[in-house]
């Protein structure tokens, strides 16, 4: 996985922080790269709010250009949250 974040400070959501899960996100990807019009595909397990938390996550992302997971414009991007 080739990412470049950008350096961002983000609190972690109280229900986020208490609990381990998966998200699936899908955005658009900019010619700049950067990610846009997000939405949470499925979060596992339901209502544990990580599908937000990784909605705030994706906000400082960039694709790398020519990235193969890149179709039609678009990527998925699957996050696994797993407490320490």
């Amino acid at each position: 996985m080739i990412w470049i974040a950008l350096a961002a400070a983000l609190s972690v959501p109280p229900r986020a922080a208490e609990r381990q899960g998966l998200a699936v996100v899908r955005c658009q990807v900019t010619a700049a790269g950067a990610l846009r019009a997000c939405v949470v595909v499925s979060e596992t397990p339901a209502g544990a709010n990580v599908g937000a938390f990784a909605l705030k996550l994706v906000k400082a992302y960039r694709i790398q250009p020519h990235d193969r997971r890149v179709k039609n414009g678009a990527i998925v991007i699957q996050m696994k949250f797993k407490l320490p």
